[in-house]
């Protein structure tokens, strides 16, 4: 009985002690490597450009706000000059440069926690998922994260995938276990920069898929908590996303009143164009 006990106990520090060999090197590690893995696709793909040119697109739209005003004012009251500079205002372009280019920042730095994983980083998660023991290994997750970012940079990859162990478990049940449970099979990934939607038609990719949920059901009591797990996102709950969502709901409402403003605005200009030449050409007729 000794024996077994003692076998099991080195059986044990082996598993740990391969496990200590192992360096686990995710974004979530340093500060360092946390703004690489959100802000270096932004500069490196050159979002930021992008984000320029709808940023001020934007702020020079929302000078036809004041123009409807402007106009209306002119109409009733034309001993004030317009100016060039209340037509194009600096202070409120930019406001509105601001606003726009905070809308468009957030918003990528939103869509960065969804994984846009290519097809060959997809199997090696699945092949890492089908063997790791999930249960007996505290860091299974961290380890398997680690493993597929290094796949894929070594692939060519210049950014990780995955930012930390929770990224990957809950990317792993969104998009594998999820689409599986409900019997869409909809498990989707990118190809060459395409999207790749017929993973599950693969049938080695089936039989991988199938082996990665196998073992990762065998890491909970019972099925249900696979969809209480999913629900949980660290990467969708938390403080971030709350002000995500004010901000987003901030400035759809403010869009709403500036798109009101200048409609009713424009209406009454042209109403009063109307009710001005149907007045003259009575005026005239009489």
């Amino acid at each position: 009985m000794s024996m077994i006990s003692d076998d099991s106990e080195t059986d044990l520090e082996k598993c740990v002690q391969t496990y200590e060999e192992e360096e686990i090197e995710l974004p979530e590690n340093s500060s360092g490597a946390k703004l690489t893995y959100f802000l270096a696709p932004y500069f490196f793909e050159k979002t930021w450009i992008d984000d320029i040119i709808l940023a001020l697109l934007g702020a020079y739209a929302s000078s036809c706000a004041p123009l409807a005003y402007f106009c209306l004012r002119d109409f009733y009251d034309n001993k004030i000059e317009t100016k060039l500079s209340d037509l194009f205002s600096p202070l409120w372009m930019i406001i509105h440069y601001f606003l726009c280019f905070t809308f468009s920042f957030l918003n990528f730095i939103y869509d960065r926690k969804k994984v846009d994983i290519e097809t060959k980083a997809l199997r090696k998660l699945l092949k890492e998922v089908a063997q790791v023991d999930l249960t007996g290994d505290p860091v299974a997750w961290r380890r398997i994260a680690s493993r597929v970012n290094h796949f894929s940079e070594e692939g060519g990859h210049h950014y990780s995938v995955f930012y930390s162990g929770e990224h990957c478990m809950h990317f792993f049940v969104r998009e594998i276990v999820k689409p599986i449970e409900c019997q869409t099979y909809d498990i989707r990934c990118y190809y060459e920069g395409k999207m790749y939607g017929n993973f599950w038609k693969d049938p080695p990719n089936k039989v991988l898929a199938e082996r990665a949920l196998a073992n990762y059901n065998k890491s909970f009591e019972n099925f249900g908590e696979l969809s209480h797990t999913a629900e949980k996102d660290e990467c969708r709950d938390g403080i971030f996303e709350k002000y995500h969502n004010i901000f987003n709901i901030s400035m759809v409402y403010f869009m709403i009143i500036e798109t009101v403003s200048f409609v009713v605005m424009i209406m009454a200009f042209i109403i009063s164009m109307i009710s001005c030449a149907i007045f003259n050409l009575f005026a005239t007729a009489q």
